[in-house]
């Protein structure tokens, strides 16, 4: 099911066990290397810790009743868990970002973005236009397949783009998001080199 992030935010956390909201949806922990959501942070009255984390993985479905887990066991800290805690040092937030065409030219900056709630991966960027280009259109749609780049603080599409008011179908392939053997623009200055985790 192909779901925006802002629908996705602040939905229950519900126990399967239960029937009983555990928590909240909070913060999108996101892999830039492969536009997924891996996790949230959640919060709520039923968590035991401050930072406390839920894996996508965990969540047996997402509807109408929020996301659907075994228990409160599925809810953890990210305290030992290195790969995790890695994604998470890139603090990426897709929400906001720059995006701009393989020109060049500036489209605007994320406003939203679509979740295929089956695997959590990104398919698709709501991109809010400039001033100028908010004249002509309201806003545009990128697919995955369109993006041929992802920096810190921007991402980078094939010209043109696709323009609707409506989410466009799931696409049918997968363009380079970014291959880490020649870009890592999220590697820290003193990590000498490239993080082994996605190393093929």
């Amino acid at each position: 099911m192909l779901v925006t992030i802002s629908r996705i935010l602040g939905a229950p956390v519900m126990s399967l066990r239960t029937g009983l909201p555990l928590a909240a949806l909070q913060k999108p922990i996101v892999d830039p290397y492969s536009l997924r959501i891996v996790a949230f942070c959640v919060d709520g009255p039923r968590v035991g810790t401050d930072d406390a984390v839920l894996f996508v993985d965990d969540i047996r479905e997402f509807g109408d009743h929020g996301a659907i887990v075994d228990s409160a066991d599925n809810i953890m800290s990210p305290d030992g868990l290195v790969r995790l805690e890695k994604i998470i040092d890139y603090d990426f937030d897709p929400m906001g970002i720059n995006v701009v065409d393989d020109r060049h030219g500036r489209m605007g900056k994320v406003s939203d973005y679509v979740v295929d709630t089956l695997n959590y991966k990104i398919w698709q960027i709501v991109v809010k236009p400039g001033l100028l280009q908010s004249l002509s259109v309201s806003r545009l749609i990128v697919h995955r397949e369109q993006i041929t780049k992802v920096e810190p603080d921007r991402f980078t599409v094939h010209s043109p783009t696709v323009k609707s008011r409506q989410p466009a179908s799931i696409p049918t392939g997968e363009g380079r998001i970014l291959n880490p053997e020649y870009d890592n623009p999220f590697r820290h200055a003193n990590s000498g080199g490239r993080d082994s985790q996605y190393q093929n």
